[in-house]
């Protein structure tokens, strides 16, 4: 069977996010199918593989000259964009800058309103810190041409969202053919017993609380939900780790809770043991800033938990109409949602994993089928067939994957 190999940043696993939770629900995928996983993640060489699979278009400092090395030994490329809309991000530092010299620098200046220089900058600074002199070469041609490069020549795009191809147009001036986009959105699993009983966190609540899963970090507005619970006099509970434990944020953020009567943090619960937190609280709120399509959200109408959810985020088309949304800039926005008490929902499964698993095997096959007869350009049909272009002409068209 072939082998797939997953590309992504160095700190890939010690600092992980959303985009590593993606990885991970993926290579389960082509474990199940009977394919070979590995990995890229460091300096090393290049492994050998059949298809290679890479991760965050923002982050090109790492991917570029990876998936460069990729093309010009003749092999094929996935790239899952995982893209923040560049408006969206600017508006959030322009309106949170981080402190030091650094931020000084990128977001309280006419530099922070570029993103093309802001990301150049940081890319500089990173190889600098990390040591990497050697790492200069990988920043020309420039941070946006990079990005276009690697849009250009993937095979397959894979977007979480339709509405994510429309913001890589806005911000890359780049529209992805139909032939090169495939649409897998999040699914859950891995949550655990939805019966089980109320976790020991909730014991002392009088009611259940709000609940907040992701990172402790400034871009998912842990702290300023904290400080309005106690204002709203609503209890809520945080559960995920910190970006960054000894951050200045981090610091911030366990002091308030620690003086807060309303808010209580659990750094970090096991994904086993998740569906219990959604089962048993009130409601999931989700006040980021800049999301592209949350696992959290669908994870927890999955297990009938209510959902309030940013408005900077693109899988609202997933979720169902009558959602309410949270403006994460305004206080009022949040502290209206906090005094939200819903029912419970029947559990929605918003998301078809086995079709999501299908699509994804699918794409890994008939890359890896193409690339060892490079004479077919093979379709991805929806429903797992391979066949190649000639024969596709003189046979009714399916509709294909991400129509």
């Amino acid at each position: 069977m072939p082998t797939v190999c997953f590309v992504a940043r160095r700190d890939f696993e010690s600092m992980p996010g959303g985009d590593t939770m993606q990885w991970r629900m993926y290579e389960r995928v082509a474990r199940e199918a009977g394919l070979r996983p590995t990995t890229w993640f460091d300096d090393s060489s290049m492994p050998r593989a059949d298809v290679y699979h890479a991760f965050n278009i923002d982050r090109p400092l790492e991917l570029y000259p990876k998936l460069a090395e990729v093309k010009r030994r003749g092999r094929p490329f996935i790239l899952s964009t995982i893209h923040h809309p560049h408006e969206w991000v600017t508006k959030y530092y322009t309106s949170q800058p981080p402190g030091g010299a650094l931020g000084s620098l990128l977001f309280r200046s006419a530099l922070g309103r570029s993103m093309p220089v802001r990301e150049t900058i940081r890319e500089i600074v990173t190889v600098v810190r990390d040591r990497r002199i050697a790492g200069l070469l990988a920043l020309a041609p420039s941070w946006r041409r990079r990005v276009q490069w690697l849009l250009r020549n993937a095979d397959r795009i894979m977007l979480l969202t339709g509405s994510e191809a429309t913001y890589l147009q806005t911000d890359f001036a780049y529209e992805i053919p139909r032939h090169q986009q495939v649409i897998i959105p999040n699914w859950p699993e891995g949550l655990g017993d939805a019966s089980a009983g109320r976790p020991d966190a909730f014991a002392g609540f009088p009611e259940p609380p709000v609940l907040v899963v992701g990172r402790i970090e400034p871009r998912k507005g842990s702290l300023r939900i904290s400080r309005l619970a106690e204002r709203a006099r609503r209890h809520v509970i945080f559960v995920g780790r910190p970006l960054n434990s000894d951050g200045a944020f981090a610091r911030a953020f366990r002091v308030a809770v620690q003086r807060s009567q309303y808010s209580k943090w659990i750094a970090g619960v096991p994904r086993s043991m998740l569906a219990a937190f959604y089962r048993h609280s009130s409601f999931l709120l989700n006040a980021s800033f800049v999301e592209v399509s949350p696992l959290v959200d669908v994870e927890a109408l999955a297990l009938g938990c209510p959902i309030s959810t940013t408005m900077y985020a693109m899988h609202h088309q997933l979720l169902p109409p009558d959602t309410p949304l949270c403006d994460p800039y305004d206080d009022r926005s949040i502290l209206n949602r906090l005094q939200w008490r819903p029912g419970r929902l029947p559990p929605r499964q918003l998301v078809d994993r086995e079709m999501c698993a299908r699509r994804l095997v699918d794409t890994y096959l008939a890359l890896a089928y193409a690339s060892e007869r490079p004479g077919d350009q093979y379709l991805i049909r929806s429903h797992g067939e391979h066949r190649p272009a000639n024969a596709a002409a003189r046979a009714p068209r399916s509709p294909e994957v991400g129509a």
